[in-house]
């Protein structure tokens, strides 16, 4: 708000409404041009306002020392506007009608232009003015025609007052006075004095002026003699009178048409009167410039009372008061919080509260520069302060916003935000605080202050979001929120909340897709955000939003993911996969990444076709995780029957047991329809079909082979009689697979006890045993398998349920039956009839029954994962066990026992199985005498009188709540005896003692493993006994002994080593051995275990597998320097390992194990002893397992890196960390060996990597961090070396193999870096920003001879080269704090070349490169330290305007910085050079001078001082060369 225009501009003219008495009524108070147009100071005496007689040349002259504009008499004057009306002026007073004035119509050519002021008369802002000419007049008068006159128009009456009455007429006589005629024009009384010679006062002036304004007439002065105008003289007579004599009486002493009439009769004359008329203004200009120094001061601050500031205040919220009369009384103790608080509280408007934070920010900031110290204090200091004022802005926003329970709450916020957003727009915050703080809002706010926040921030949404630093932030805080809302279970409530956010990022999609270049950010909140694009109701701007969110997941996918992906590195990644499946077959997430690897499915297909197939994964699982992974929807797409084909005919498959795993594959994937056999069938015919019996030998081609194996029992008539007629021509047998087949049913229902047919030729033989008969099916064909296991499935289970669910008197299915079954179909391989049969069974009320299938489901949970039947079949046992419990109470525990082991291998039940636990351990407290107890009555009598005895006790132990230790350690310690007594024998009775010992541990089952962990290390040290596998089995199978007890008590301790035995003997240097062949062999059912235990035990060798292979790894250990102690000694007891069964097992044990766990394998058997035979054991297995049908032995590193593939990746890691291990001992010898080590592994890389050959890159993140940082260093160095410069190119014949080599090369470092184990992450290397900074220049080269190199570039070199840089954006880096380590300044470097070649590829729009460098860069600046940024700015800051540079480091152009001053010489003294300078001609000729020019924006103040000066502006008026209103 102002009281005074700016020098040199017009004052706009109020507009008034057409309908109000304006146009016809002037105001009470009449003012002079000069108190209109000048304002009115605090400073002049009170009787200067009561003052009206001040003239308008008079005031012009006395302040800017001039001469008036005009001369003559103000008649003259008056006069010289000839035809001039207005509504307000009229021949008489009493003419004047306000109708009439109003009936003018208002426009703006009607409206007096207030630059070309009258000084003749009321030339008020609130008079409106009509021109109009009398030149048509042309009727001949005797006298000139007389001018329109002024009359002052009638005074306004004032609408609040009354009119006064009349006063008395006076009727005294009065002597005789000239009256003034009533047409005489009149005007208002301007200060002049009184021609009538009288003294008059300024208490009668104010009393005239208020009577009547008309004071004046115009040019009418009573002949007397006496008068100046009546004196004629030749002067008068011939100029006219004036009121006032002209400065220079010779200005026009006569008429130029004689000079100058002749002069513009030549050619150069118009040219010559423009010089002349140039100069005349230029004169002008010059000698009404303002040249004098700034005299500008802020308005000083002084102390004043509280009573006195709070008036002063209040003046200050009140408009009406002028800004110039406050200055000169700002008071002292109004600054920071509380100057806005104030300004709060006193509702003072915005811009003048605006005026008053200058005015106490420039005293503040130039309090800093009085006190004489050097410039950077100064700066630092009112730095300093601006920082701590954009503080106290800050918190007078947040605490006014947060104020919710205030009446006045909308008021106060809606002013504290505009204050704010006045103060942010003309720079008089630090905006890098204040963005900081706004984001830092959002960040922390919590739902309910969220809406404020998204107001007051969408005030700054466009200078926020230009910036890097702030934009991403607030990307990410938006996310955050709309995440926290999407997943909220009071969603509904929080909808428009949401609604608002949705909306947010919606716009944030198509304005500033660059924010949400930030992977960590962005991979979090992906998931809520993919249905966003589209979900507009069809708007325009969905198909932009779909693809813009495309592109943003593509583009920091690709600063995550690897980019060196070749086919080798697709696969890789593929069967890892598939491996993590074998490892967590219940995790649905792990298919899904499988399909998503790669776009070619058909690629995946065939991986997953040799990862079922390789001799290297071990177990059948593999055969059914394939055959699901085929069939789901993400392969419905694909052909697996031409995939499968394909296979076949690539690959020849010699191998038996890989011919065994296709053909079960097939058969699986026949059974579903997947596989179709009529078109396997013709592919076969169109291959000429078959005719060498050979081909359908069991060891012909796989392709031929497959169709003798398909399952029969799928096919109908006549592909069955399709399938005879191809086998015949090649001579085999339909007829005789046929009979095989009958016979293989009829074993079946022999051992069934089924009877057979009267004519079955089995009737007569003796019935063959269940184990025979189980080995026959599993050498025969997959045909028969299938055969017999579909009879088994379908017509013998199905049909016994069939009728016992009918009622036609069907007996239940016997347990040993149901044993039966399930030995012959595990033995088929069938799992698939497996899981039919179970799903069948569990329709039986036997506990017993039901127990025996949730053991079958817990010993093949990864084939029923793979199946998908492994939670149903539990669910379907779960709920039989509730009913059972009701039903049976007790007598469910077996059920009971069989689930609570298996509820826990399943993921998302934990609180079933931490249930079914508990009510196990109840019920085995229960009462003895309860009939379904473990040790029944019947159990008690085959017992001898000691075992009763101890039996009874047991009883009353049971009757307790809690077991009496000493009791249960007598009781414990005499079961044990017993048992130990029954050891060896193949009695019974050792079972009865395995279930008191069951009964007992129940009772305090932590004490009782302390026993038992004693009772085994005893037997530990035992050097003649009896052989493990004849007493463990039956107690781990029952319970009693953990898997945990029997790791822990395997090795020797210590003491044993040292004091008691340092050199086993007996029995006790056996040991591991033992207990290592224990968990591998199989075994059958005897008197000391039943068939159950056994198939429990088969539970807990698996659990032992899968689920401690980081305890089984010391123990194989353990077992092989058992036997590499006794291997070349004479025994006197046989060692378990040499075994070849044993060693069979073990090799399968250890494949697997190193597939669960390849680093812990790595580990323990890479641990090198002093025992030189261990070594060479260790070195004979570990070979056996990479080359299976080789001899063992030792492995040099290029032999071990031929050999990788993606099967044999983990046991060549094996194998390589086993080569890396070094001696215990230390010294230079090691040394010397670990360096040798280094230089061969090297070299061996070296010559991989030469052959092509990078498979073996994926076991190099398990090495230890000193290899892998070798390796590393070494290829990113001639990774870097091979990079082309234009200081040396490189040759047109080697450019390609530099290409591949860096491609591998590139491999090797990815697989290092992405590890995760391997080398840490580094800051970027010098040597790599030169090498950017390289191709930099290539790319800026305008060089023809470097046209093939900079296509090289574009095109192989800097993809390659960015997919170096994205390793140091990966997830694993950017989780560390990049600012916080050392290389900034590299960074900083790297970051203003890569912004340089981003420029630079804009020349190159049909590549995408640009912005792959652009996001690089913008994830490598965001851990960039603070004072490299800074840097980075200083650098760029100058040398581009590009927004992108602009953004990426997060700085904005200031419009008050970096102004320059021009500062130009004298003008040149000659009259010719002046008028070349003012036609314009010589400006160039002046020299100029730049100088900073400092925009101090404290200082930009509208009312600074309350002194009236020439130049006291806040900015100079030199600057723009102004000049002064004459």
């Amino acid at each position: 708000m102002t009281s005074r225009p700016p020098m040199a501009v017009s004052q706009r003219q109020p507009q008034r409404t057409l309908s109000g008495s304006g146009l016809s009524q002037s105001p009470t108070h009449q003012r002079t041009l000069s108190q209109q147009y000048l304002p009115q100071s605090p400073i002049r005496k009170s009787e200067a306002f009561a003052d009206q007689a001040t003239d308008l040349g008079d005031v012009a002259q006395s302040r800017y020392n001039t001469l008036p504009r005009r001369g003559g008499s103000r008649l003259k004057l008056e006069l010289a506007n000839d035809g001039i009306e207005h509504p307000g002026f009229c021949e008489s007073p009493q003419n004047l009608d306000a109708i009439s004035a109003n009936s003018k119509a208002f426009t703006p050519s009607r409206v007096i232009s207030v630059n070309d002021p009258s000084e003749s008369g009321d030339m008020t802002p609130h008079s409106t003015s009509r021109c109009q000419t009398v030149d048509d007049d042309s009727t001949p008068m005797p006298m000139p025609p007389r001018r329109a006159r002024f009359v002052v128009p009638a005074k306004r009456p004032e609408p609040t007052t009354t009119a006064s009455a009349p006063l008395k007429k006076d009727a005294r006589p009065k002597p005789f006075v000239l009256e003034t005629p009533s047409v005489a024009p009149r005007y208002p009384n301007t200060g002049k004095p009184d021609t009538t010679g009288k003294t008059t006062t300024t208490k009668d002036a104010a009393l005239r002026a208020s009577a009547d304004l008309c004071v004046g007439c115009a040019d009418f002065y009573p002949w007397n003699g006496g008068h100046a105008e009546d004196q004629f003289s030749d002067g008068i007579i011939r100029h006219g009178y004036f009121d006032k004599a002209p400065a220079q009486s010779t200005q026009e002493p006569a008429s130029a048409k004689a000079p100058l009439f002749p002069a513009l009769k030549h050619k150069s004359g118009l040219h010559t009167l423009s010089t002349i008329f140039t100069s005349i203004l230029n004169q002008r200009r010059h000698s009404g410039q303002i040249t004098s120094a700034s005299t500008f001061k802020p308005p000083p601050r002084v102390t004043l009372t509280d009573t006195k500031r709070e008036i002063w205040l209040k003046d200050l919220a009140n408009p009406a008061i002028s800004l110039r009369r406050l200055s000169r009384t700002i008071p002292h103790g109004i600054r920071g919080k509380v100057l806005l608080d104030q300004c709060l509280n006193k509702n003072v408007p915005t811009d003048r509260a605006v005026w008053l934070a200058k005015c106490v920010g420039a005293n503040e900031i130039r309090a800093f520069k009085r006190k004489g110290v050097n410039g950077t204090f100064v700066m630092g200091g009112e730095a300093k302060w601006i920082r701590d004022w954009t503080v106290f802005v800050e918190q007078f926003v947040e605490t006014v916003s947060n104020s919710f329970s205030e009446n006045d709450w909308k008021a106060k916020v809606t002013y504290a935000i505009r204050l704010a957003t006045h103060l942010y727009a003309e720079h008089l915050l630090d905006r890098d605080h204040y963005m900081d703080w706004l984001v830092s809002g959002l960040e922390n706010s919590n739902q309910a202050k969220l809406p404020m926040w998204l107001l007051i921030i969408q005030i700054y949404w466009k200078d926020i979001l230009k910036l890097r630093r702030h934009g991403r932030r607030l990307v990410s805080a938006i996310l955050s929120h709309h995440s926290s809302i999407h997943y909220h279970p009071d969603r509904d409530i929080l909808l428009p909340l949401a609604t608002r956010l949705r909306s947010l990022v919606q716009n944030l999609f198509l304005s500033s897709p660059e924010n949400f270049i930030n992977p960590a950010t962005w991979f979090k909140f992906r998931d809520c955000l993919a249905g966003l694009p589209g979900s507009s109701n069809g708007s325009s701007n969905d198909e932009s939003r779909t693809r813009i969110f495309k592109s943003i997941d593509s583009r920091n996918d690709y600063l995550t993911s690897s980019n060196a992906k070749s086919q080798p590195a697709l696969r890789s990644i593929v069967v890892q996969l598939l491996d993590s499946i074998c490892r967590s077959p219940l995790d649905t997430a792990i298919p899904k990444r499988l399909w998503k690897t790669s776009e070619n499915k058909f690629s995946i297909v065939r991986t997953i076709l040799e990862w079922c197939t390789s001799l290297y994964r071990p177990g059948v699982e593999k055969v059914y995780i394939a055959a699901a992974l085929l069939r789901s929807e993400s392969a419905s797409d694909i052909d697996i029957t031409n995939a499968v084909l394909h296979f076949l005919d690539a690959d020849p498959l010699e191998e038996t047991a890989r011919k065994q795993l296709v053909y079960h594959l097939v058969s699986e994937l026949a059974r579903s329809g997947h596989f179709s056999i009529p078109q396997y069938m013709q592919w076969l015919i169109s291959r000429g079909g078959l005719f060498d019996p050979a081909q359908t030998a069991p060891d012909g081609p796989c392709v031929a082979r497959l169709l003798v194996e398909i399952p029969i029992h799928s096919l109908n008539e006549s592909m069955r009689n399709l399938r005879g007629t191809l086998l015949r021509r090649s001579s085999f047998s339909v007829e005789d697979e046929a009979r095989d087949m009958a016979m293989a049913i009829s074993c079946v229902k022999s051992i069934l006890s089924i009877p057979l047919d009267p004519d079955d030729p089995l009737l007569h033989r003796k019935p063959m045993s269940l184990k025979k008969l189980s080995k026959r099916i599993e050498l025969s064909s997959r045909s028969l398998m299938t055969t017999v296991s579909s009879w088994l499935s379908n017509d013998f289970i199905g049909g016994m349920t069939q009728n016992l669910q009918s009622g036609k008197g069907g007996v239940g299915l016997p347990k040993t039956s149901f044993e039966t079954v399930r030995t012959l179909l595990e033995a088929a391989h069938d799992y698939t009839m497996l899981e039919n049969v179970l799903t069948l069974t569990a329709s039986y009320s036997n506990a017993e029954l039901l127990a025996c299938c949730a053991d079958t489901v817990c010993l093949h949970l990864p084939v029923f994962a793979a199946t998908g039947a492994a939670k149903s079949l539990f669910q379907t046992l779960y709920e039989r066990l509730k009913s059972l419990l009701e039903e049976q109470g007790v007598g469910a525990r077996p059920l009971l026992a069989s689930l609570a082991n298996l509820a826990p291998r399943l993921t998302g039940l934990d609180d079933v199985a931490t249930q079914l636990q508990t009510d196990l351990i109840r019920i085995d407290r229960s009462s003895a005498a309860d009939a379904s107890s473990p040790l029944s009555e019947n159990m008690a009598t085959q017992l001898q009188d000691a075992e009763t005895e101890l039996s009874e006790q047991i009883e009353k132990l049971a009757s307790y709540t809690s077991a009496d230790r000493p009791t249960m350690e007598r009781l414990f310690y005499a079961i044990i005896k017993k048992l130990q007594m029954y050891w060896g024998k193949s009695d019974e009775h050792q079972r009865l003692c395995c279930i008191l010992l069951t009964r007992l541990r129940v009772f305090d089952i932590q004490h009782f493993n302390e026993l038992m962990r004693s009772w085994v290390q005893h037997i530990r040290k035992l050097t003649n006994r009896p052989r493990i596998d004849q007493l463990f089995p039956s107690l781990v199978s029952s319970g009693c002994l953990s898997l945990a007890i029997l790791f822990a008590t395997a090795p020797r301790s210590q003491l044993q080593a040292t004091q008691f035995q340092p050199n086993p003997v007996g029995s006790a240097s056996i040991y591991m051995q033992e207990v290592l062949q224990m968990l591998m062999m199989p075994f059958s059912p005897s008197p000391v275990m039943t068939s159950e235990d056994c198939y429990r035990f088969r539970i807990v060798q698996d659990h032992a597998k899968r689920n401690h292979a980081r305890e089984i790894m010391p123990l194989i250990r353990g077992a092989l320097a058992e036997y590499s102690v006794s291997h070349n000694q004479q025994a006197s007891i046989p060692q378990p390992l040499e075994d070849e069964q044993t060693k069979c097992q073990l090799l399968e044990l250890l494949r697997g194990l190193i597939l669960v766990d390849p680093n812990a394998a790595s580990q323990t058997l890479s641990l090198k002893g002093p025992d030189p035979k261990l070594a060479a054991l260790i070195e004979f297995w570990t070979t056996k397992l990479l080359v299976t049908h080789g001899g063992g032995g030792q492995k040099s590193f290029e032999q071990v890196l031929e050999l990788a593939n993606e099967f044999t990746l983990p046991f060549c890691q094996v194998k390589l960390s086993l080569n890396l291990a070094i001696d215990d001992s230390n010294g230079p010898e090691a040394s010397e060996r670990l360096q040798a080590q280094f230089e061969q592994l090297s070299k061996a890389v070296d010559n991989a990597i030469d052959a092509n050959n990078i498979m073996w890159t994926g076991m190099l993140p398990s090495l230890s961090s000193d290899i892998t940082q070798h390796m590393r260093n070494r290829a990113e160095s001639r990774f870097l070396d091979i990079i082309p410069c234009l200081k040396s190119p490189p040759d047109d014949a080697s450019v390609d193999r530099n290409i591949h080599m860096a491609e591998n090369l590139l491999t090797v470092i990815d697989a290092i870096f992405r590890g995760g184990s391997g080398s840490k992450v580094s800051p970027l290397s010098g040597a790599l920003v030169d090498k950017l900074a390289d191709l930099w220049d290539i790319l800026a080269s305008r060089n023809s001879e470097c046209a093939s190199l900079k296509a090289a570039v574009l095109s192989h070199w800097l993809p390659l080269l960015f997919s170096y840089l994205t390793l140091f954006t990966s997830p694993s880096a950017s989780a560390i704090d990049m600012s916080k380590l050392p290389g900034g300044e590299i960074r900083a470097r790297a970051l203003i070349v890569l912004a340089g070649i981003v420029q630079e590829l804009d020349s190159y729009p049909s590549s995408n490169l640009g912005q792959r460098a652009f996001d690089i860069a913008l994830a490598l600046v965001d851990s960039l330290p603070e004072d490299a940024r800074l840097q980075c700015v200083r650098a760029v800051k100058d040398a581009t305007a590009d927004p992108r540079i602009r953004y990426l480091f997060s700085f904005a152009p200031n419009p008050a910085e970096d102004l320059m001053l021009a500062h130009r010489e004298k003008p040149p003294p000659g009259i010719h050079e002046r008028r070349a300078m003012a036609m314009g001609m010589g400006v160039s000729m002046i020299p100029e001078k730049l100088s900073p020019f400092v925009f101090r924006r404290w200082e930009i103040l509208n009312e600074p001082t309350p002194n009236v000066g020439e130049n006291d502006t806040s900015l100079s008026l030199t600057l723009f060369d102004a000049r002064k209103i004459k």
